[in-house]
């Protein structure tokens, strides 16, 4: 499984890289936000816990995923930006349970 940057730029306002990706996986499974996570991380040098995936597109009939994911610089600016359900996908944040 190997990952490729096509496109990154860096959104000073809003104090993130925004990057376009595309993975490509042969015989395995599509790849979790956890493991696209984990690529991104090993390719940027960066937090994986800084890493927010927005989406993943698995294109038809091939073994590759197009995505589009935002690293911040702290963890404290992905609260501030984000809405809670991407805080919540990406495990930044953890829905709290009634009673």
């Amino acid at each position: 499984m190997n990952i490729k940057i096509d496109e990154s730029n860096e959104n000073k306002m809003l104090k993130r890289k925004e990057i376009r990706y595309h993975v490509e996986f042969e015989n395995s499974q599509t790849p979790t936000r956890d493991v696209v996570k984990e690529l991104i991380s090993r390719n940027t040098n960066t937090n994986k816990d800084l890493i927010i995936v927005d989406y993943n597109k698995q294109l038809t009939g091939l073994h590759r995923i197009e995505g589009y994911a935002k690293v911040y610089k702290t963890k404290e600016d992905a609260m501030l930006y984000e809405p809670d359900y991407e805080l919540f996908r990406n495990k930044l944040k953890v829905k709290e349970e009634k009673q």
